[in-house]
C-alpha cells in the first residue's frame, strides 16, 4: 500500500509532465496573453497600497510577470517570497526585477536588502489542485507554513487548466486556497 507520501510524488510527476506538455504547444501569442490582467473576482482583492506576495514563475508555471506589471501600474505593491536559513518564507518587497537574484533552488529572489512586508494577499504557485481549492506545492511545505502564519490573508493560486486534478490528498497541515484562477475560469 503507497503512503500519502507516495501518492502526492506519482501527482506531482503526472500533473508537472501535463503542465509542461500543454505550455509546450501553447504558441508564445497565447502564452503571453493568458494572466495579463486579473479577472473581476480577482482584481477586487487587489486594492492599490496593498502589499501582494507574488512568485516569479519558472518553467512551465502559469505566468506572472505580466499580472505583476498591471498590478505594479495600479498602485500595488509586490513582495516575492525569499528561503530564510529555518526553511520559512519571509515577503520581501521588491519595486523591479533587477532586485531579484538567484536564490534557493535557483529560483529568483528578492536580496536582503529588500524591505520585509506582511502581505495582504498571497498568490501562489502549484502543481496540481482540485474543485475543493486543495493545493498541491513542489513538495517543501514552504507556502504551507506562510499559509499558516497568515491564516486571515486571502491566499489564491494561479495554475494552467490541465492542471485540475480529481482530489487532492492533504494532511493536517494543508490549508485550502479561497480561489484559483485559470485561463478559462475562476474556482472559488
Amino acid at each position: 500500500m503507497s503512503t500519502l507520501k507516495d501518492k502526492k510524488k506519482k501527482i506531482r510527476e503526472e500533473y508537472r509532465r501535463r503542465r509542461n506538455a500543454f505550455v509546450d504547444q501553447l504558441d508564445s501569442a497565447s502564452r503571453n496573453l493568458s494572466f495579463r490582467r486579473p479577472p473581476s473576482p480577482l482584481a477586487r482583492l487587489f486594492q492599490p497600497d496593498q502589499t501582494v506576495a507574488f512568485y516569479r514563475s519558472i518553467g512551465s508555471e502559469a505566468p506572472t510577470e505580466r499580472l505583476i506589471e498591471y498590478l505594479t501600474e495600479t498602485g500595488v505593491d509586490i513582495a516575492f517570497p525569499r528561503v530564510t536559513d529555518n526553511g520559512a518564507l519571509e515577503f520581501r518587497l521588491v519595486t523591479g526585477p533587477e532586485l531579484l537574484e538567484c536564490g534557493f533552488r535557483n529560483i529568483p529572489e528578492p536580496g536582503e536588502t529588500c524591505p520585509l512586508v506582511d502581505p495582504d494577499v498571497i498568490v501562489a504557485p502549484l502543481v496540481a489542485f482540485d474543485r475543493s481549492l486543495r493545493r498541491l506545492g513542489q513538495g517543501g511545505g514552504y507556502y504551507d507554513r506562510s499559509f499558516a502564519q497568515y491564516p486571515d490573508v486571502p491566499r489564491i493560486g494561479l495554475a494552467w487548466s490541465v492542471q485540475e486534478a480529481t482530489e487532492i490528498p492533504v494532511e493536517s497541515h494543508d490549508l485550502p486556497l479561497h480561489m484559483i484562477v485559470t485561463e478559462c475560469e475562476i474556482i472559488e
